[in-house]
């Protein structure tokens, strides 16, 4: 057994995982050396000792099986190998030097009796091989994790083709667009170059080829993955004559490749795997490629479709790839939220893009919206900087167009827009925007102009929520105002000078006084985005829940930081919160409250304008 490089602990663990084994399987674990390991395990340097021992399995064949272990073991489990294995992908779990994969990649195991955690996956190694010994499980596990075997056996991990088609039937002609060093399909050229310009810019260029995607109706198994063109062709007719068709149509132009996805429904859900069938005149082994097309011999253009066809589909080898999934319902739950389509549906304008809006705006982007206006008239600042997602490349640039244009890049497949002007400017010059909006979050912590969204709210009969979010001094409180059809307008708990009727905490000392900057007018509150991010994810959980089912009556939510906190800057809970809520002993808290209508002069029939 090793002992070079490797620590005390590594030692002892050892030398009791060859007791238990001796105890347990009733004979003396063989010690593998360094050369026996190189030789069994060729590209595994991690492994650094190996265990071996022999079991009967039911046929009665004796199968030697070891137990390998890493230089970080015992903090992370050993690993069993079936040595006497069949030919690779004869067997699911078995990967080509017999290494078994037991454990899914979220597996937990006690690191303090990594004894017991060996002989738990020994055990569960030989139930494996007697079940791939009695068959069953082959083929319904090579088809259920068909993505998985599929990638032992690619050309291509695929790091650079990104499929923004959803894996599902029927087969059908989609497109490719190959820049450099990138292939993206999607449903159709718009579809596509929409994509690629909101990631790299409205002046890419977007010129696409037509592609395959064709539906199997059962994952593929190692014997049925096609080797050449041919192949690929035999298995589109063994689809459907609609998938031989679509195959077809990516062909007859003659592109130097034609890419066909493979989508299935594995274990996990809907999958897509890539193929790609080389044009002939692409051929390798040549003396030098040919130039002729596949219509040589004929007009370009009158080439016999069934030659032309027979030219492409041929004996070349094709390359099997992988596919990375960028479709928006993939990067919003990986296929299984619920949610995303109707997010994927929706608008949202988001007014004021600062330290409490840009983080809500950022959230509901990573959420799915599918539209996202951002508004906001000033300009990042260094003040900014520290408490804000964007940061000193957007220097002197106006919040929302640098929010929206980082937010675009990084979600090409939503649409967001800005506007840069101020909330009474939106009012009168884009009111279309707002009836638009299946929601509006307002972050300005400017009274003036949220009264007048207020107001231009209750005339328009509040058909759509409106949040309204803002923090108290020092970020130790927020307000997440969600205003519904009924019950209270923002002002009914508002007064005329924009101080809520409610505070969570107040400042005996006068510790939640804004502080002013050496500069006239300039005031600020001294709290930093930790502190900010409590706030934020409150309002942006509001946010999200009026905007997949509208409220009804409007509602108030509250934040309160720990006591510990508040008292430390000189604050102290308000009588309103404790009166209501009682005491904050540790932790932070989050309450509901109602937003009763208090027929206030924005609300009231009679002072409506």
């Amino acid at each position: 057994m090793p002992k070079a490089g490797l620590s005390l602990d590594w030692q002892r663990a050892a030398l009791l995982l060859e007791a238990t084994l001796r105890e347990r399987a009733g004979q003396v674990p063989q010690r593998l050396d360094r050369a026996t390991i190189s030789s069994d395990y060729p590209g595994r340097d991690w492994i650094v000792a190996a265990w071996r021992i022999s079991v009967v399995f039911s046929d009665g064949v004796s199968r030697r099986i070891d137990l390998v272990a890493g230089a970080q073991f015992p903090a992370t489990p050993v690993r069993t190998a079936l040595v006497d294995h069949p030919e690779p992908m004869t067997w699911p779990h078995v990967e080509s030097d017999g290494i078994l994969c037991l454990l899914p990649n979220l597996a937990e195991w006690d690191p303090d009796d990594p004894s017991e955690v060996a002989m738990n996956l020994l055990n569960r190694s030989v139930r494996l091989v007697e079940e791939l010994l009695e068959g069953a499980i082959i083929e319904r596990d090579f088809r259920e994790e068909f993505v998985t075997y599929w990638g032992y056996r690619v050309h291509s991990q695929g790091e650079t083709l990104f499929s923004l088609v959803r894996p599902e039937p029927p087969s059908r002609v989609v497109r490719v667009w190959r820049g450099k060093g990138l292939e993206v399909v999607g449903e159709d050229e718009d579809a596509i170059a929409e994509w690629v310009r909101h990631r790299f810019g409205h002046r890419t260029p977007v010129k696409t080829e037509a592609a395959a995607f064709l539906w199997l109706n059962a994952p593929l198994i190692p014997a049925e993955y096609p080797e050449t063109a041919a192949d690929l062709y035999h298995l589109a007719e063994r689809i459907d004559d609609e998938a031989i068709a679509v195959l077809e149509q990516a062909a007859k132009g003659e592109p130097d490749e034609v890419l066909a996805l493979l989508g299935a429904i594995g274990r996990g859900g809907a999958a897509s795997i890539g193929v790609k069938a080389l044009n002939p005149k692409r051929r390798k082994g040549r003396p030098r490629a040919p130039d002729e097309p596949l219509s040589i011999g004929f007009r370009p253009g009158h080439t016999p479709e069934p030659l032309l066809l027979g030219r492409f589909f041929g004996a070349l080898p094709v390359i099997r790839t992988l596919v990375q999934r960028a479709d928006p319902d993939w990067v919003h739950g990986r296929g299984k939220d619920a949610r995303t389509c109707r997010l994927l549906n929706a608008t949202v304008v988001v007014i004021g893009c600062g330290s409490v809006g840009a983080p809500v705006a950022c959230a509901l982007a990573q959420a799915g919206v599918g539209r996202l206006v951002l508004v906001d008239p000033e300009s990042l600042t260094w003040p900014n900087v520290g408490r804000h997602p964007l940061g000193a490349t957007a220097m002197g640039r106006n919040k929302a167009e640098a929010l929206a244009e980082r937010l675009q890049a990084d979600f090409p497949h939503l649409n967001v827009e800005h506007r840069a002007c101020g909330l009474h400017q939106l009012i009168v010059h884009n009111e279309d925007l707002f009836a638009a909006a299946d929601m509006i979050v307002a972050a300005t912590g400017n009274w003036v102009a949220e009264s007048a969204l207020n107001r231009w709210h209750v005339r328009q009969g509040r058909a759509r929520p409106i949040v309204y979010g803002w923090t108290e001094a020092h970020a130790c409180a927020g307000h997440a105002v969600a205003i519904g059809q009924r019950e209270g307008c923002l002002q009914c708990h508002i007064g005329r000078t924009g101080a809520p009727e409610f505070t969570a905490v107040e400042w005996p000392d006068g510790g939640g006084i804004a502080q002013e900057e050496p500069a006239c007018g300039a005031h600020y509150q001294p709290y930093g985005p930790v502190e900010l991010a409590y706030v934020n994810a409150m309002i942006a959980e509001v946010a999200l829940d009026c905007l997949l089912d509208p409220p009804a009556q409007s509602f108030s939510r509250v934040f309160v930081a720990s006591q510990r906190r508040i008292m430390s800057l000189g604050g102290q809970l308000s009588g309103g919160w404790c009166s209501a809520f009682g005491e904050v002993e540790e932790g932070v808290r989050t309450v509901d409250r109602s937003w009763l209508s208090a027929s206030c002069s924005a609300c009231e029939p009679g002072h409506r304008e």
